[in-house]
């Protein structure tokens, strides 16, 4: 009887060193694959990141995007529906989420303006102010650090919308577009190196020389032509980054 309690003791024995000696093997195997996983995690947590910081910045901006458009085209019913948009915006808290401190209280107070000058019907500050809000919304979003090339994009947008609104405005400051211009191909320099394709490296840096000639000519219809194909570039490059 002792005897075969001895061997049940020894073989229970056995099988708690072979099992001890099983999970350091697989802990081991564990600890080897750890830095994989958890680079596999964090680009996982990345892309989740970027992928929240884009749509965000999409709701922001599109409604300034329309109404823009809607008052160079002097379309005050679709003018009006857009401010409705962007009314129902601010309401939504994505302002204070997303927008810093400091520049959401006079995004909020420009929007007010917005909607002062549709019932005036001056398409013109209509489009200079909420291309303001624009540029103001995208320097000074919270989650620029994970969509640094969109932001880029958005700044190029942002140009034509401004030379284009500038020129709707009339009186035009030439020397204010060429600064316009100087600072936004800053934006492009660092976007080029990213982008895939030469053909569209080469429009664009053809536009930049374009837009700067016609500022230099004082040639307000070459700049809005010019503007306006800076806009439909933008819409090509952007493909590349969605």
């Amino acid at each position: 009887m002792k005897k075969i309690l001895y061997i049940t003791i020894g073989t229970l024995l056995l099988g708690v060193v072979l099992y001890a000696k099983k999970v350091p093997d697989y802990d081991e195997k564990w600890h080897s694959h750890r830095p994989l996983l958890q680079a596999r995690e964090r680009n996982e947590e990345k892309a989740e990141s970027k992928k929240n910081a884009l749509e965000i910045l999409d709701k922001l901006l599109s409604p300034f995007e329309d109404i823009i458009e809607y008052a160079l085209n002097k379309n005050l019913s679709k003018m009006q529906m857009g401010y409705k948009n962007i009314k129902a915006l601010t309401k939504s808290k994505l302002f204070k989420q997303s927008i810093s401190d400091s520049a959401n209280e006079q995004i909020l107070q420009d929007i007010d303006s917005i909607g002062s000058y549709i019932r005036k019907e001056n398409y013109a500050k209509v489009a200079l102010l909420s291309t303001k809000v624009f540029k103001n919304i995208i320097n000074n979003y919270e989650y620029s650090e994970y969509i640094l090339n969109q932001i880029y994009i958005e700044n190029l947008d942002g140009m034509g919308f401004e030379i284009l609104s500038l020129i709707e405005a009339g009186d035009i400051d030439f020397t204010q577009i060429q600064s316009i211009i100087n600072e936004t191909k800053k934006d492009w320099m660092f976007l080029r190196d990213d982008i895939d394709d030469e053909n569209k490296i080469d429009a664009f840096d053809l536009l930049f020389e374009g837009l700067l000639h016609a500022t230099l000519q004082h040639d307000d219809k070459m700049l809005k032509i010019l503007a306006s194909m800076d806009l439909a570039l933008v819409d090509i490059i952007e493909k590349q980054f969605e």
